[in-house]
């Protein structure tokens, strides 16, 4: 198993040629098949965010973007799930130790999350059980514990704020909700839960703190989890660019002529390939700086947390876009089932509707830009 992020970085490779060819039934199936599931096992992406006493890498958060934008130039979906599973496991360092042996102890398997506070974990005795429905669980065909959003129920009602509570797959049950037009593959189905007893050593909350020591844990744990999140339509922008580029140097077969003839086509192309990389320039920088900071120690204040998830929804927002015109420059061949341009579109357009890249917290995270005083758990902290 790779030992460190430089060879996650080279297994990757292996993982691309698998992917690639397995994209349509990964369309087909509307999840990934085993071949993909091995291989991202073996490439060790979901270990970047385990800790290293469990095994895993704590990898910097710019390792786990490069990891997701060249899966995504492939296939979307597939880097869906590897951004779902190695996130997940992020949480490893945020609940009690000995409920991590356990929830993480196959450091290379990924989970699923899902936060929304749906559910409900109620003392019954000396048991906690738990019970709701959650939409939107991204990788959960794919994963072994699932963490879901829940309230947790004492005697004098709900206690202040949601908890993260991971319960084994098999406890669960998986609803096939998820049929999609983009991002097909990724199993994001609705999960539910009826009275599974919990261990509480296996829940954590956005605000505990961290029990690892190390760079990742000293940033806030939106900062990690969101830009990993933007740089998959990063990618799935970045692909269909490429597939314009390779049009454009093959040659087609089309009744509008040839792209690197079509000056108006080619200028295009350009201007999207220049905000493509300057979206992603962005956000790269602002995690630099985070990184820089929590290396030696200090706080990464709310104005730096705001810029980074500011940075994050305009690469989505740009992805969309460049997807877009991408799309438009392929022609009529790009209408068709099958053509990489329009699930390129379809896939980045359903990653946008994600409620992290909602344009509901602009306002907030503006506020925090400026320097003011903003409460907005738990983005902010």
């Amino acid at each position: 198993m790779p030992g460190e992020a430089g060879d996650v970085r080279g297994a990757v490779g292996a993982v691309l040629a698998v992917v690639a060819e397995r994209a349509d039934e990964i369309e087909r199936r509307r999840r990934l098949p085993d071949e993909v599931v091995g291989a991202l096992r073996r490439s060790g992406v979901h270990r970047l965010g385990i800790p290293t006493a469990l095994d895993g890498l704590q990898a910097p958060v710019l390792d786990m973007m490069d990891m997701a934008e060249r899966i995504a130039a492939v296939d979307g979906s597939a880097a869906w799930c590897a951004v779902i599973g190695a996130g997940s496991n992020v949480f490893a360092g945020y609940m009690a130790e000995d409920g991590a042996r356990t929830v993480f102890a196959d450091p290379d398997q990924g989970n699923a999350t899902m936060f929304a506070p749906l559910g409900s974990l109620v003392r019954d005795g000396d048991e906690h059980r738990l019970s709701g429905r959650w939409p939107f669980t991204s990788n959960c065909l794919h994963s072994e514990w699932i963490g879901v959003g829940a309230l947790v129920h004492g005697p004098d009602g709900p206690g202040p704020g949601p908890r993260v509570v991971f319960v084994r797959a098999s406890e669960v049950t998986i609803e096939d909700t998820w049929d999609s037009v983009g991002l097909r593959g990724t199993g994001s189905h609705h999960v539910s839960a009826r009275d599974v007893v919990v261990d509480l050593d296996r829940c954590c909350a956005f605000s505990d703190r961290p029990w690892p020591e190390g760079t990742l844990w000293r940033l806030p744990l939106y900062t990690v989890l969101l830009p990993s999140l933007a740089a998959v339509p990063l990618g799935i922008a970045r692909g269909a660019l490429d597939e314009v580029a390779r049009q454009a140097r093959e040659g087609r077969t089309a009744r509008r002529g040839q792209l690197a003839e079509d000056p108006v086509s080619m200028a295009e192309f350009a201007a999207a390939d220049n905000r493509l990389r300057g979206a992603r320039a962005a956000l790269r920088e602002a995690i630099e700086e985070a990184h820089l900071l929590a290396e030696r120690g200090g706080p990464v204040g709310r104005g730096l947390q705001a810029k980074i998830y500011l940075s994050s929804l305009h690469a989505s927002d740009v992805s969309v876009d460049v997807a877009s015109v991408a799309h438009q420059l392929g022609g009529g061949a790009a209408a068709y089932v099958g053509s990489p341009l329009l699930r390129a579109l379809c896939d980045v357009q359903a990653s946008r509707q994600h409620l992290l890249f909602s344009h509901k917290h602009l306002s907030e995270f503006g506020k925090a830009l400026a320097g003011l005083d903003v409460d907005y758990p738990p983005y902010l902290t």
